[in-house]
């Protein structure tokens, strides 16, 4: 008994933790890292040295703000659907073998920002101020898996929430830095309720700094790189074993990123961008005991015809679950079999190749306001984690509308 509920308290850990990235993690492990924004959507997130859209820069790197004149306001946000499916050849359940698939519906993710130029002011650059949503999972497991499976019992939700204040200043006609703030508000809930556990919607909050540059090396070409902190969560008095409460510490790993974007074919037209992402996961708390560092590539290209843009992209990304795990999840010693059960349970984080499309209107019903669409999916993708395996493919769709005003012509395309 005791064995059993102690498998089942990890698992749950391991879901809200590590998770089911339903709701944001379409991204990178559960980071977004700007696929879901209105332009670069439909790029595949490649934003960091010549961003699209207003949401971009300011969740991006902060340095590329000062391209943005004139006031701009981007409204948008995107909707998420991914059900992973677990599979476990009855090692952990008494010798019945069984497959559940989650049934955590679609999650919707706001794409909100607001540029303002300060040249008239004097300085040269511009502040953004953003909401977005930044991480996230989540996996419904009740009244699916077998009677005698723990996981017939586990529902869990993890959702970062972020506000940015970001500005990006001009240092020459080529070069600027930038830095942001970023408040997270992070919600969990575990999902166990019972008399030997229990658990609530816990809430708490995070801080992170964002650094960039960005480089013009001519008339076509733009470097921009950025570096991300660690963004720390503690939720207290998370999770209760027995009459005892304990924190659950979850933390958003550090980043860094590299980007270039060409735009001199096609008379200017055509711009070709591609960024690289390094995520610190071994150092983030929880993390750490099932996820290793990762790298990612995504590469984008947007095709302006008159007031029409056309999108694509393409990313890859390593897997970052761990697949020589040891025996305890943070502070859990729970076993090996255990930890693989709720890698298996998090597998929506083993994609690794996404393809998107999208499309953008300028002139949208007045001459002020442009219109952006974007979809997406992660391949299918099938893991094994010891005696667990899991399987997954996360689709989304996204739009965003952009009221521009004053003088916005400077701003580089």
């Amino acid at each position: 008994m005791k064995r059993r509920f102690c498998m089942g308290l990890v698992a749950g850990v391991a879901i809200l933790g590590a998770g089911v990235p339903i709701a944001h993690g379409q991204g990178y492990g559960t980071d977004t890292q700007n696929v879901l924004t209105p332009a670069g959507g439909g790029m595949a997130g490649a934003t960091l040295a010549l961003p699209q859209d207003v949401p971009a820069a300011i969740f991006g790197n902060p340095a590329a703000l000062a391209q943005f004149r004139g006031t701009q306001f981007t409204l948008g946000g995107a909707w998420v659907e991914g059900y992973p499916t677990v599979f476990n050849d009855g090692s952990i359940n008494g010798g019945v073998p069984f497959e559940v698939t989650s049934r955590t519906q679609g999650f919707a993710s706001p794409e909100i920002g607001v540029t303002q130029d300060l040249r008239t002011l004097g300085v040269p650059g511009t502040f953004g101020l953003g909401f977005a949503g930044l991480s996230g999972l989540g996996a419904e497991y009740r009244g699916r898996a077998p009677d005698s499976s723990f996981l017939n019992n586990v529902s869990s939700e993890y959702m970062v929430l972020g506000i940015n204040a970001a500005l990006g200043i001009e240092l020459s006609d080529r070069l600027s830095v930038g830095a942001a703030l970023t408040l997270g508000s992070g919600f969990e809930q575990l999902g166990l309720v019972g008399p030997l556990a229990g658990s609530a919607m816990v809430n708490a909050y995070g801080l992170r700094g964002t650094f960039g540059i960005d480089y013009a090396l001519d008339s076509c070409n733009m470097v921009g790189a950025t570096y991300q902190t660690r963004m720390d969560f503690n939720f207290p008095d998370a999770v209760r074993l027995g009459t005892t409460y304990y924190d659950l510490n979850v933390s958003q790993p550090q980043t860094v990123g590299l980007g270039f974007a060409n735009h001199s074919l096609m008379n200017g037209d055509l711009l070709l961008a591609v960024d690289l992402y390094y995520k610190l996961w071994q150092d983030a708390p929880l993390y750490e005991s099932v996820y290793l560092n990762q790298w990612a590539v995504a590469v984008g290209g947007q095709l302006t015809r008159g007031k029409m843009k056309y999108r694509l992209g393409y990313s890859y990304n390593s897997d970052p679950l761990n697949h020589s795990v040891g025996d305890n999840l943070g502070p859990f010693p729970v076993g090996q079999a255990a930890v693989q059960l709720f890698q298996a349970a998090s597998m929506p984080t083993i994609n690794q190749h996404r393809l998107t499309a999208g499309i953008g209107r300028e002139g949208f019903l007045i001459p002020n306001l442009d219109l952006d669409l974007f979809a997406g999916g992660l391949f299918n993708a099938h893991d094994e984690f010891g005696d667990s395996a899991t399987s997954v493919a996360i689709y989304y769709l996204g739009m965003g509308l952009t009221w521009r005003y004053g003088d916005c012509s400077k701003q580089l395309e």
